[in-house]
């Protein structure tokens, strides 16, 4: 029996129609002006949209100067990892980004932006919750490391998530099933939005478990972050006082929880030996998930990318330069 093949349609704009994958033995008869061809091995040679225009590269690129698509981030990924020794099939994944249904894995008429190319590495383990901060903690890291498979190696990507529209809005993005106009009030990341929010609100820490936080951990530890950064917030970024300022907050409030998210995970009580075992190697990639708007390519940028194994001196080795060489 032939094997079948997968055929999509595509419309004038150019776009995946939504519930057009079909499978079928033989060539489709309307030819390829209209339907498209899947390749085989999906997760490991494309994405389902045809490729941004620059005009859109550019915009994200005004805000995040070392943005790269996230199908070639996750192409990278492999490719490096390969030079260190391992077959990307032997590795496993933590991702550390937004629960966001956006954030999930890119497939025809879905919702998700994240490359599934990355699906060529075993798992993913899910590390984050709201924001892309590393919510599971000291457990989830010793949960995802008691995974590793003989002869493997551990991969976590530490990735808060933000949107940026075609039209250069940044905060924002053009979801799937939404209409052009509720982008321009879309919050990516909602949740860093509600935080920030309550902290330019607040002259008073957040309190554990009592108010808007009662059973809201996720929230109060979003809270907490920015409300060590509340008079940066207040002077520069104050986007309730001033709404124009929304972008620049949401950029500014997004790094500040990456750069909590990066600090305990490489951190003291982060990845340490008691937590993802003794000489074991864990390469680990602190970055931007950069959402575009539906339809098109997510992006992202790269802060650092790391080696880590309680074996060597020092035990971290720093492969940022290496890696953003290849992107």
């Amino acid at each position: 029996m032939p094997k079948k093949r997968a055929f999509v349609r595509y419309s004038k704009q150019g776009k995946i129609v939504p519930g057009s994958l079909i499978l079928t033995a033989g060539s489709f008869p309307q030819g390829p002006s209209t339907w498209n061809e899947v390749p085989a091995d999906l997760c490991c040679t494309t994405s389902i949209y045809p490729p941004n225009p620059g005009s859109y590269t550019a915009t994200v690129r005004d805000q995040y100067e070392g943005a790269v698509s996230a199908l070639r981030f996750a192409e990278a990924a492999k490719e490096f990892i390969k030079t260190q020794g391992y077959n990307y099939k032997d590795v496993l994944l933590s991702t550390d980004v937004c629960s966001d249904d956006v954030n999930a894995v890119e497939s025809v008429g879905n919702l998700g932006q994240t490359s599934a190319q990355q699906s060529g590495f075993l798992g993913p383990f899910f590390g984050a919750g709201l924001a892309g901060y590393p919510h599971t903690g000291v457990l989830g890291l010793q949960a995802w490391a008691s995974h590793i498979t003989a002869n493997g190696a551990l991969f976590l990507i530490n990735t808060p998530h933000i949107g940026i529209s075609q039209a250069g809005n940044v905060g924002r993005m053009w979801r799937k099933g939404k209409t052009q106009a509720e982008s321009l009030t879309d919050n990516t990341c909602g949740a860093v939005a509600t935080a920030a929010t309550w902290v330019i609100g607040s002259a008073v820490a957040p309190v554990y478990n009592t108010g808007v936080f009662a059973n809201n951990d996720q929230h109060f530890k979003l809270s907490s972050i920015l409300f060590a950064n509340r008079a940066t917030i207040l002077a520069s970024y104050n986007f309730v006082a001033t709404p124009s300022l929304y972008g620049a907050s949401m950029k500014y409030c997004t790094e500040q929880i990456r750069i909590a998210g990066d600090t305990f995970l490489t951190g003291a009580s982060g990845i340490i030996a008691a937590n993802v075992g003794a000489n074991v190697d864990v390469f680990y990639c602190s970055g931007t998930f950069i959402n575009a708007d539906d339809g098109y390519n997510a992006y992202v940028d790269v802060n650092s990318f790391k080696k880590y194994n309680s074996t060597d001196s020092p035990v971290w080795t720093d492969l940022t330069v290496q890696f953003q060489s290849i992107l």
